[in-house]
């Protein structure tokens, strides 16, 4: 069943669109009955997830055999080339993590590519199925909710294919840190989902958000740990100008992001240089990061969905 053949169902608090602006509490209303619409419309929510998931390999030769060799390519990329080719490492690594480097970019782009890949899709979501948003009784805070969940699934194949290589030699496997991988999957899909109504809301009166957001999102991806390590740099000749900009990056929750998924990947990666023992990676900071990561996840989601809920009865005449 597709979303036009999907039955419009009453809501089950309130109308869905307004000709006023809706109230505080009307506004909380949705905000924590969000469980109770998505589980209201979960067979519309797993159909069009499927939809999204197989149209993406539709028509090529290897199929589903994509969300496989997608990760497996990512990783041979940052193993090989800049482990090996290139001879990018964390120095001072036991044997057994001598690919530190490589796997620890791995790690932050998964989660990474999920993030950008939402806000990329998500921004003009509501504009490209403008034709759903004026069947008013469509709930479409569904829409985003779709693109995000996508890039979620197609993020776990890639956490899959990691722990699958970690049974080689490449790296040690993975402990009892994988028991977070849940959490931050929900903390994750939380910040995401906020960050995509607002900026699809945004979208609806100001068509140049797909642009700026598609460079922002560049320059988040570069000034987030993704391919360097703080504490290096901070070791290094420059250091004293890193150490000045260690709050901003603190500041930034994708770096809470990717060190949670670094913890739960990784383990303890622990560095011993002349100027003492640095630990870039380790599990133990899991929850300090998530604490953080957990607050700027409720705060997305509160701002975007009150700006979708807010903007929403003008969506028919913009779209």
């Amino acid at each position: 069943m597709t979303l036009e053949e999907e039955p419009l169902l009453a809501p089950p608090m309130g109308a869905w669109i307004t000709p006023r602006p809706a109230r505080g509490l009307e506004v909380l209303q949705r905000l924590v009955g969000l469980p109770k619409l998505v589980s209201g419309h979960r067979d519309l929510v797993l159909t069009t997830l499927k939809r999204d998931l197989s149209a993406r390999f539709q028509g090529t030769l290897l199929g589903w055999a994509w969300p496989i060799l997608q990760p497996l390519l990512l990783f041979a990329i940052y193993y090989f080339i800049f482990t090996r080719f290139l001879g990018q490492r964390m120095p001072a690594l036991p044997e057994s993590q001598q690919a530190g480097m490589g796997v620890y970019m791995f790690c932050a782009m998964i989660s990474w590519g999920a993030l950008g890949e939402s806000l990329g899709r998500g921004t003009s979501v509501i504009v490209d199925n403008g034709n759903l948003i004026k069947k008013l009784a469509f709930p479409s805070e569904l829409l985003p909710l779709n693109v995000v969940l996508a890039s979620l699934v197609m993020m776990l194949f890639g956490v899959a294919i990691f722990i699958a290589v970690c049974f080689t030699s490449v790296w040690p496997r993975p402990g009892l840190a994988l028991a977070w991988i849940p959490l931050i999957v929900v903390l994750q899909g939380l910040f995401t989902y906020g960050i995509v109504l607002f900026l699809t809301t945004l979208h609806v009166f100001l068509r140049d958000t797909a642009q700026v957001v598609g460079m922002v999102t560049t320059v988040w991806m570069f000034l987030t740990p993704v391919f360097w390590v703080p504490e290096l740099l901070s070791a290094g000749p420059g250091g004293a100008s890193v150490e000045q900009h260690m709050g901003l990056i603190h500041a930034n929750p994708a770096y809470h992001l990717v060190s949670a998924w670094r913890g739960a990947l990784m383990g303890d990666v622990s560095l011993t240089l002349e100027s003492g023992v640095l630990t870039p990676v380790s599990v133990a900071a899991i929850p300090g990061h998530l604490g953080v990561f957990a607050l700027w996840a409720l705060g997305a989601y509160v701002l975007g969905y009150a700006f979708f809920v807010h903007s929403q009865r003008r969506f028919a005449d913009e779209v």
